[in-house]
């Protein structure tokens, strides 16, 4: 059993075909749904279908473990060549190594779905973190960026989070997509 929000529980009702009982008696229905929204979050309580639930570890967010792998270094290999970059992808590296506050929740869950060019390995190997890179606001078009005389494009930043991830695996491996998992590609810290 997993504790959800109010509003994946009322899509939940209505997908379990609840729907015609609230047609049928919407004054119930309007009581029921307003005790339901006067429940503190914690209460309420929602099974989920054995087919999410089949790995249960999609999407956890893991106490985090220090690693000092992860310490930024002085550069990577392949090196990247956008300074913009190796700031932010560093900054995040120091604030994942001793486990500091993240600005997004999303930051350490636990990525399970396997992604091409990602090696396969069991599930809770890949730990998931969003790279924020100065001066790429929502609306921000794809850019390129060269990564030992390659270039790749980032994606566009629909979001704040934007497209740019990296991919932790096994609290020292680090992998960077910057088009939201069509790419990746591995740093490794050169000391």
């Amino acid at each position: 059993m997993k504790k959800y929000k109010l509003q994946l529980l009322l899509s939940a009702l209505i997908l379990a075909g609840l729907r015609p009982a609230f047609a049928a008696a919407e004054t119930r229905a309007y009581d029921f749904l307003s005790d339901l929204a006067s429940l503190p979050a914690a209460e309420i309580v929602l099974s989920t279908p054995a087919a999410v639930e089949a790995d249960p570890s999609r999407f956890v967010n893991p106490p985090c473990v220090p690693s000092q792998a992860l310490s930024p270094g002085g550069t990577f290999n392949p090196v990247v060549s956008d300074a913009r970059r190796v700031q932010a992808i560093d900054d995040l590296l120091a604030k994942i190594a001793v486990c500091s506050h993240l600005p997004y929740n999303n930051d350490g869950i636990i990525h399970s779905d396997p992604h091409p060019g990602l090696p396969v390995k069991p599930s809770g190997y890949y730990l998931e973190y969003t790279l924020i890179v100065p001066n790429r606001p929502p609306g921000s078009k794809p850019e390129p960026v060269v990564i030992g005389g390659r270039t790749y494009m980032t994606g566009p930043v629909l979001s704040a989070r934007g497209p740019e991830r990296l991919m932790i695996g096994g609290h020292r491996e680090v992998y960077y997509t910057p088009d939201h998992y069509t790419t990746f590609v591995y740093l490794s810290i050169v000391r």
